[in-house]
């Protein structure tokens, strides 16, 4: 469970917060950028998943996880469809 906690705790380090990504314009941002960020979240998901599966976080932890990252990764969507990238 300690090591969801501080994956979860590493996204919030590494990727930008959604007022931080609303505040910057879509279109200044970089395609691969936002590809690798929405990669990055759709793996953090799968963690989520397979640690509950194997044990290691409880289903709560996996909801509040889940909730947190989806709203990051709702924002990258949005600025990829922005530019054209099929969702």
């Amino acid at each position: 469970m300690l090591a969801a906690i501080a994956a979860i705790a590493a996204l919030y380090i590494v990727l930008p917060r959604s007022d931080d990504a609303e505040a910057d314009s879509p279109i200044g941002a970089d395609l691969d950028d936002l590809r690798a960020q929405r990669d990055q979240l759709v793996t953090a998901l799968r963690d989520l998943d397979d640690d509950v599966a194997a044990g290691r976080m409880a289903v709560e932890d996996r909801q509040r996880g889940r909730q947190e990252i989806g709203v990051r990764l709702r924002v990258v969507m949005e600025q990829l469809r922005a530019h054209g990238e099929p969702s």
